[in-house]
């Protein structure tokens, strides 16, 4: 398959890997160096990268600074700004994938489409008819992959182009164009800056405010590069101040209890948006009424002066429907336009995305979690043995890299494989006591965090329940899962 290597067809494996963003590269790189090497990497697309591959719209670019947002083991030394762009993350990407000599591993064009636990393993099959048997399946399908696309009244109607952010047309020249953003949030405050330079007009439809921080990005010059590649210690000193900064100031951000920490942030994006925004008026339609953290936090440095351009509009009316020329706001007001961008984040909740998995006598993840979405440490689930998850149920993170919270999962995945190995057995399941323990403390811990304030986010599920969000500081879950018991699990086999 194009960029990612060919498979031997019709081979099984030990463990089954599902995707190959950062989640799946992390898994086989931990599972290799443990000394597993029977591992595949399954791939729907042609190409590795996942989220990186797929987001590739105007603007697009990591709200965390590069040298943490990569991995520890495998530093960067050429990232050309503090927060890298798309096409370089990915690029950095398939640079991982060469070096840790993963790209043979990898089918190319397996599109999963259903797992099923038969006779000790997982039976895995793909959309286009082809299966294969591994005993061990690590999902690393991630969160931030099934585009969100809101039933919108009378967008079918609409004769414009529409595009979803994670769906961009690289091909598609907006210049001169009437744009409509959909959405206020994480994408949309990249992507309109960038549209606004040459958009004949750009109207942002926005539903709720956002709190925004200032962004501070910068270019990283050739001297500093050179510096960094020829001294590598510079470079793991200035991740390791990076990622000890963001933990040190963690429970003062997010946590519910007033704190001069906390006042600090909230001072900070209120200055932030009076400094951005000298006109009273709109300012007050950018102010939240929620305390800061609730929802993601955004960072900008030119999203709320793209907002007071001559040709870009902030649309708080609401939308009645969409027509074939563009749309009617819920006052009645017309806005013509030629593009629709879909800036609407993504189904967050699907942590399978469309696969379908049946465990032991057929039960789904949807039973499994019809009482809330849950795994044991973020990896393992219940009732489902040899399952296993990257970047599972509260692992995401608020305040620092979720790359740090990948490695502490794959070097679980892979001392836990390992244990199961020395002793001979074939099955791991997870004690439901274990797990019930485990959740019990995520969610003690979450009760004390900003999250739980009357917001709405994508943090939570339909019942209110905060599932992805970990409550701690990023050390604290590498402690817990490095010095986590094995004793939790059942193994057979």
């Amino acid at each position: 398959m194009r960029g990612i290597g060919i498979y031997k067809e019709g081979l099984d494996n030990e463990v089954a890997i599902i995707g190959t963003g950062f989640s799946g590269m992390a898994a086989a790189i931990a599972l290799d160096r443990a000394g597993i090497s029977d591992f595949c990497l399954l791939e729907k697309a042609g190409d590795v990268g996942g989220t990186w591959r797929d987001n590739q719209y105007p603007g697009a670019c990591c709200d965390v600074p590069s040298h943490l947002y990569s991995f520890g083991y495998e530093p960067n030394p050429d990232w050309t700004r503090r927060f890298a762009p798309a096409r370089e993350i990915h690029a950095y990407q398939r640079h991982v994938m060469h070096a840790y000599d993963l790209c043979d591993r990898c089918r190319g064009g397996f599109d999963v489409a259903s797992a099923r636990w038969e006779d000790g393993g997982w039976t895995v099959t793909s959309r286009q008819g082809e299966s294969l048997r591994a005993r061990f399946l690590v999902s690393a399908v991630g969160a931030l992959h099934l585009p969100h696309k809101p039933d919108l009244p009378g967008l079918d109607r609409f004769e414009g182009r529409v595009m979803h952010s994670a769906e961009w047309d690289p091909d598609y020249d907006w210049r001169n164009q009437r744009v409509v953003v959909v959405g206020s949030a994480a994408s949309a405050v990249q992507i309109v800056p960038k549209l606004a330079e040459s958009a004949a007009r750009v109207s942002v439809l926005q539903r709720s405010p956002n709190w925004i921080l200032p962004r501070r990005d910068r270019a990283y010059g050739a001297f500093e590069r050179g510096l960094l590649r020829q001294l590598p210690f510079l470079q793991t000193f200035y991740r390791w101040r990076q990622y000890q900064l963001n933990d040190l100031l963690f429970r003062g951000n997010f946590s519910r209890r007033a704190s001069l920490r906390k006042a600090w942030v909230h001072r900070l994006a209120r200055r932030h948006l009076e400094r951005s925004v000298p006109d009273p008026a709109l300012r007050q339609r950018l102010t939240p009424d929620y305390p800061v953290g609730c929802k993601r936090v955004l960072f900008s440095d030119d999203y709320l002066p793209a907002l007071q351009r001559e040709n870009v509009e902030l649309v708080t009316d609401g939308i009645g429907g969409f027509t074939a020329r563009g749309l009617e706001t819920a006052v009645g007001r017309a806005i013509e336009a030629d593009l629709v961008v879909l800036a609407t984040g993504f189904r967050t909740t699907r942590l399978f995305g469309e696969i379908t998995i049946d465990g032991p006598d057929g039960l789904t993840i949807g039973q499994a979690w019809a009482g809330g979405i849950r795994a044991h440490r973020s990896v393992a689930l219940r009732d489902f043995p040899n399952l296993f998850m990257m970047y599972g149920p509260n692992s995401n993170l608020g305040h620092s890299s979720i790359l740090v919270m990948l490695e502490a999962q794959a070097d679980y995945l892979a001392r836990l494989l390992q244990h199961a190995r020395s002793r001979g057995a074939g099955c791991i399941e997870v004690k439901p006591e274990a797990e019930a323990a485990w959740n019990g403390y995520v969610q003690d811990g979450l009760a004390e965090t900003v999250w739980t304030a009357d917001c709405r986010s994508w943090y939570k599920d339909a019942a209110g329940r905060i599932f992805s969000l970990w409550p701690y500081s990023t050390r604290r879950f590498e402690r817990d899962l490095r010095n986590a018991p094995l004793d939790e699990y059942t193994l057979s086999g």
